[in-house]
């Protein structure tokens, strides 16, 4: 029953509610809102702060370094070092997520405006105010022009009643009202006898039965679908989860292999304790795992996105998901809604018809900022002066400014109309020739009105205009071939002639092929003595002064938006509620179009089986008369071809879309609240160019990921290599770095250039390149080439250092050896060494520790270093950063600076005790002074990755390896 109310009759429908237009009595409103609950949509359990919190450790990297700091914690109970280390870095990492995308939602709190509160509705025949929150089915409620209809109603009665559903259908016209039957077939926006939740009275009177409360309103329908549709992965978290993924099994691999390999080769030794080669080779695994996985991934990754975050608020875009901001730049297809988004969803006048003239009208919307033009001129102040000389353009120009009730008001910086979208559309016309229309009708006040009415299809009033009362009518172009009898040439009144009549018509077909709405505008002087309340005294003989053309159109910056978006390889899809020739002539002005130029409405789609969907989406740009189940099933169908979806819109009837898209973007001054919500994006101006603003942010945002992924990852490599060959070189004990010193240079030491590269600004034209590939891995084939070039020049000269400051002096097998460079020394007896004397092996023990703790630190220092050229080498995989500017990224300079003086802390201050735990950093790092000399070392020997790189840069570029064609 409660899906045909528009089937019934009022008596039946009073019938099936046991209701009557007295409505029901106090007591039976309680006995129904015990059984139909509130007349309020189901909010959504909101999810504590400290879920929200814990949420953030939600992430693969973050799994592999908190099982890495718990096997550390348990092996080494007595150096819980580490594992604090990681914890405290994961806990910074998730407050810093927490607390920005909670500065999101409290953003998107301020943006929600206040929902209706109170209705006016009659039980046991009395009107009483109540808030909506208490309606039952059953109750009669009153409805008055610019009130929001508080629940879904059966009209019962209308006088000239309409209500603008465009939140709910996407209907850009206000829709009338009528109170008749309707067969059982007739879709959601051609229910002309009821009144849904959610929508506003734009005009009339009406008296409606309550029918469905709550949940069960169309509007909780939607709010249901919203709340079922799953909202999916975001790209980048599809690539970082498969990045931990192949990080942990490398670690995994890696680490049982080097440790089998260490415990065999220990079995076959006689004499060693095989208990304490175990517990050396966890602490190699651990090391391993903590030299792959790029610990400072997450929380730059997290710094960078909030940036993108905070750049993308300077365009009026609040992101609700941070890693959504990533999405935006992987966009493949923006689903647009028409009304509100790609138009203003303001009717306007575009065009003026006179027999003589036709004028283009500029401006959009209810702003009474624009000109007309006539044959591409834009007429100036002298030429409307001049014009208004004539008594045509001039009684024109009045029935626009007094021909209409409604109210241009400016508020909150925006302009508004209060009152009939037409009546809008024509006041701010008037305006645009008249001024203030206001002061306009102060100055010529009203005597009589006759309102619209759906028989004569006409509004009529009679103004004091120059002296003299006037009749200025207007309404529907085909109601006035019978009334208008003359025209005004040269200021004299003259016989209208069949072929004006013919040119009339004409004009209007012209006009209605472009979905423009054609109002006739008619004057006539009154007579004396004439009858002024007699409306069919009034309405006879009037002049014909002109035809206007109205339409909801589209925004300025709305073409140029979609242009970039397709010179990107960003398909744009308009997807509506509107009648099929308004989209398309929108589509048209817009370049909205399909190679086969084909569109479809909601009829042919609900035909489709999924596999012919699959097939149409492929091609189809316009989308009319959808509903919002077809919409959904639209968005649907683009993601199973792979297509990362971006949906655009402002209604309730876009929320399930929303929901569903790979990101949705609601408008955040038209938008509705449930739209809002459903999204991850909300434009606070409801620009749709900053749309492209967002998508290009999104592109720059990923490239700055991929530099900083590609920067983080070559250092891991580079340090799992070292490590794995260290171990086989030299054995288990000759460890080049140890784990604390792997976390410092994840973190510390990479973290501010890392968190630079995020913010590179040098990416050239990122709107001029298609979308990359969906599947494209992170890092990508090119980018793993460079990581593994890259890496391996590191490992070379980091392992030679070590080798050449003493590192492999750790290793047992070398007992009594020297250094590389030495061929003697008096640190110890080498020949009493070699003998077996405890105390010359004591000595040498003593100096091979030494020597070795240098060669630690050494490998730390060049290590460093190397990636402090390396972040220079990665702000492009193409360009040479003295192309791109040495000094031009200030936060890659600051960078340096900061991990330069940190490496220096760390090293030059290592006998330095720490306040309040009174260690010594070179205790806590295993770090040692260098001298002068050393340090000459270790930046001749870092700065080969950056000489060595940019000379591959020179030989690509000049096409040195490139074919040549004969």
């Amino acid at each position: 029953m409660e899906e045909y109310w528009h089937n019934l009759s009022i008596d039946d429908s009073l019938v099936a509610q046991q209701s009557s237009e007295s409505g029901i009595s106090s007591d039976e409103v309680l006995n129904r809102r015990e059984r139909f609950g509130s007349n309020k949509l189901d909010e959504p359990e909101k999810t504590s702060a400290f879920l929200r919190f814990l949420s953030q450790y939600n992430d693969p990297l973050n799994y592999l370094l908190i099982g890495a700091a718990l096997v550390a914690l348990a092996i080494k109970p007595d150096h819980p070092g580490d594992a604090i280390f990681i914890f405290i870095v994961l806990t910074a990492n998730a407050f810093f997520g927490y607390w920005q995308e909670n500065q999101a939602e409290q953003a998107m709190d301020s943006l929600k405006q206040m929902s209706i509160s109170n209705c006016v509705v009659i039980r046991g025949d009395y009107e009483s105010e109540v808030p909506t929150s208490e309606l039952v089915p059953g109750d009669v409620v009153r409805l008055e022009q610019g009130l929001n209809v508080p629940a879904d109603l059966r009209l019962i009665w209308s006088q000239q009643c309409k209500i603008d559903e465009s939140a709910l259908t996407g209907e850009s016209l206000t829709i009338r009202k009528s109170i008749d039957s309707l067969p059982i077939g007739t879709v959601l926006a051609d229910r002309n006898n009821m009144a849904y939740m959610g929508t506003t009275v734009s005009s009339g009177r009406g008296l409606g039965l309550v029918v469905s409360t709550g949940m069960g309103t169309e509007l909780g329908k939607i709010a249901s679908n919203i709340a079922e549709a799953q909202t999916p992965k975001t790209p980048l978290e599809l690539k970082l989860e498969s990045l931990g993924k192949f990080l942990g099994f490398i670690a995994l691999i890696v680490a049982i292999l080097l440790v089998s390999l260490n415990l065999l080769v220990s079995y076959t030794k006689p004499g060693i304790d095989l208990r304490e080669v175990v517990v050396q080779q966890f602490i190699v695994a651990i090391a391993i795992f903590v030299a792959i996985v790029p610990e400072g991934l997450p929380i730059i990754l997290v710094i960078t996105l909030s940036l993108g975050m905070r750049n993308m608020a300077k365009h009026k875009a609040i992101i609700r998901r941070m890693k959504a901001v990533e999405t935006l730049g992987s966009t493949t297809v923006i689903c647009s809604d028409k009304t509100g988004t790609l138009t203003k969803n303001q009717m306007t006048v575009r065009k003026i018809l006179t027999l003589e003239h036709a004028y283009q009208v500029s401006g959009e919307g209810f702003e009474p900022k624009g000109h007309l033009v006539q044959n591409g001129v834009e007429l100036t102040d002298e030429d409307l002066s001049s014009t208004q000389s004539d008594l045509g353009f001039r009684l024109l120009g009045a029935c626009l400014s007094l021909c209409h009730n409604s109210n241009i008001v400016k508020s909150d910086g925006h302009w508004q109309a209060i009152g009939d979208p037409t009546d809008s559309a024509c006041a701010v016309a008037g305006w645009k020739i008249n001024g203030d229309v206001k002061k306009f009708s102060h100055r010529h006040p009203r005597i009589n009105e006759f309102f619209f009415d759906s028989v004569r299809k006409r509004m009529s009033v009679i103004h004091d205009y120059e002296g003299e009362q006037w009749v200025f009518s207007k309404g529907s172009a085909g109601g006035f071939q019978d009334l208008a009898t003359k025209k005004i040439v040269d200021n004299k009144l003259v016989d209208l002639t069949d072929e004006d009549k013919l040119n009339i018509s004409k004009m209007n077909n012209e006009m209605g092929s472009q979905a423009m709405r054609v109002i006739a505008l008619l004057a006539r002087k009154v007579n004396e003595g004439e009858d002024v309340e007699s409306i069919e005294s009034v309405e006879r003989d009037l002049v014909f002064l002109g035809l206007i053309g109205i339409m909801d159109p589209p925004r300025p910056e709305v073409r140029a938006a979609i242009e970039t978006c397709q010179r990107a390889g960003i398909k744009v899809k308009m997807i509506t509620g509107d009648q099929q020739m308004t989209a398309a002539a929108i589509g048209e002005e817009l370049n909205i179009k399909s190679a086969s130029g084909a569109s479809i409405d909601g009829k042919e789609l609900a035909g489709l089986s999924d596999e012919e969907l699959l097939r149409t989406t492929k091609d189809v740009a316009i989308y009319s008369r959808v509903t919002p189940d077809q919409k959904m099933r639209i968005v649907s169908s683009l993601q199973e071809q792979g297509e990362i979806v971006a949906m655009t819109g402002d209604g309730v009837n876009d929320a399930p879309a929303l929901s569903g898209a790979n990101i949705g973007i609601a408008m955040g001054i038209a938008g509705t609240d449930v739209a809002k919500d459903a999204a991850d994006m909300v434009l606070q101006d409801d620009n749709f160019a900053n749309i492209v603003h967002a998508v290009e942010e999104g592109r720059k945002i990923y490239q700055n990921i991929r530099n900083f992924v590609r920067y983080q990852v070559s250092t891991n490599v580079a340090a799992v290599s070292l490590l794995v060959l260290a171990t086989l070189f030299f054995g288990p004990e000759a460890l080049p770095l140890t784990a604390t010193q792997i976390l410092v240079i994840n973190i510390l030491m990479d973290g501010p250039p890392a968190v630079a590269l995020g913010v590179e600004k040098k990416h050239g034209n990122v709107m001029d390149r298609p979308p990359r590939p969906v599947d494209e891995g992170l890092p990508n084939g090119r980018d793993i080439s460079l990581i593994f070039y890259l890496g391996a020049v590191m490992v070379i000269g980091s392992l030679s250092v070590f080798y050449l400051a003493g590192g492999a002096l750790a290793d047992p097998s070398n007992q009594c050896g020297l250094l590389p460079s030495q061929t003697t020394t008096t640190a110890f007896d080498m020949d009493a060494c070699l003998a077996g004397d405890q105390e010359a092996i004591d000595d040498w023990q003593a100096y091979a520790d030494g020597h070795y703790h240098h060669a630690q630190t050494m490998t730390f220092s060049v290590f460093i270093v190397y990636q402090l050229f390396n972040v220079m080498n990665c702000r492009s995989n193409e360009e040479s950063v003295f192309e791109l500017g040495l000094f031009s990224n200030r936060a890659i300079n600051y960078a340096l600076i900061i991990s330069t003086g940190l490496l220096l802390f760390f090293v030059q201050l290592s006998q330095a005790t720490i306040p309040l735990i009174g260690i010594e950093i070179g205790s806590l790092l295993s770090t040692n002074t260098l001298s002068q000399n050393d340090w000459t070392v270790v930046v001749l020997i870092a700065s080969s990755v950056f000489i060595i790189e940019e000379f591959r840069k020179f030989i690509v570029k000049s096409g040195f390896f490139a074919v040549r064609q004969p």
